[in-house]
């Protein structure tokens, strides 16, 4: 069955085109763009006009690019941002009578779970998810512009905990770097503010009860195209990729000294990620901490895999 999925975020706009077969999903086009729709939303509870406008440019790239695909099923969903946002159901009406996408707004908690699903959905397959796939239960990790997800349990089922917490990218990285690089006291309180969160929002015995970890979305993905030192961005290398804590700790490191141009400048750091990719890194050292791991496996199959395939076999009804 072909399907066509926008996943609209706080920074990132992304469209999935593939052909989904029993549990297996067949990538045709994947295309990210970053339109940090929630820019300015933690401040002012809105979205703001300029961040509206460059979404629905991109919007309308993309449900031309989806018509032409002649998908059997299709749906926008919207996560953190547009929870939160004042006017969000609004913009989002306005953008099915222009793109005629149905659209769902995702619960942090449903978004986790399918995040779970698509970012566990390769390990079956492939040789490099195998430490993973024999070490259950199985703690995933999907870091966001506005909140980032926690789920537990065995890949290819349903987890059995999942929590979305109030700590993505573009939200801390607006709340506690105000000096371009941050001064260190603030890369501190954020990281501070992130342990406590997790500390609060996951049971101690939870934590202490996983013994491997799947990271998925751009902040993970950018770690591995940084360390591997990627001009052009390779998916093939970057999936099952394992990031060490102590890569994570020294990318923290490298990163925190360096304005957001000069982040920029580096390689696998991707135009638009630049701002934010330290708080990113700061959310994957905590979360690892917390749960007391020394690596995570990287996975480019994630929320938008997990979608596609709920929406082939009905368990993501279509509004």
């Amino acid at each position: 069955m072909k399907v066509a999925v926008i996943d609209l975020g706080t920074n990132t706009c992304r469209l999935f085109l593939a052909r989904v077969t029993g549990d297996v999903v067949r990538q045709d086009t994947r295309l990210t763009t970053v339109v940090r729709l929630g820019e300015g939303v933690g401040e002012s509870g809105r979205l703001l006009p300029a961040a509206v406008a460059r979404t629905r440019t991109c919007l309308r790239g993309y449900a031309s690019r989806a018509r032409a695909y002649r998908p059997v099923r299709r749906l926008l969903i919207a996560t953190s941002v547009l929870r939160t946002a004042t006017g969000g159901r609004s913009f989002l009406h306005e953008v099915e009578r222009e793109s005629g996408f149905p659209w769902r707004v995702l619960a942090g908690e449903e978004e986790g779970a399918l995040a779970f699903r698509g970012g566990t959905s390769w390990l079956a397959a492939s040789p490099s998810g195998a430490s993973v796939r024999t070490a259950p239960p199985l703690l995933l990790v999907d870091i966001g512009g506005g909140s980032t997800e926690f789920a537990v349990g065995v890949a290819g089922e349903t987890p059995t905990f999942v929590r979305s917490l109030e700590i993505g990218v573009v939200r801390l990285t607006e709340r506690f770097f105000r000096t371009d690089p941050p001064q260190p006291e603030a890369v501190t309180n954020l990281a501070g503010h992130v342990a406590a969160a997790i500390a609060a929002g996951v049971p101690e015995r939870l934590r202490r009860a996983v013994p491997a970890a799947v990271g998925v979305a751009g902040t993970y993905t950018t770690l591995v195209a940084n360390k591997l030192g990627l001009t052009a961005y390779d998916a093939s290398l970057v999936q099952g990729h394992v990031l060490s804590h102590a890569d994570i700790d020294q990318a923290v490191g490298r990163l925190a000294v360096l304005t957001s141009a000069e982040r920029g400048r580096l390689p696998g750091i991707q135009p638009g990620r630049e701002d934010v990719i330290l708080a990113g890194a700061l959310i994957a050292r905590e979360a690892l901490r917390a749960f007391g791991l020394e690596a995570v496996t990287v996975s480019e199959s994630d929320l938008l895999e997990g979608v596609a395939l709920a929406l082939a076999d009905g368990s993501l009804p279509v509004p």
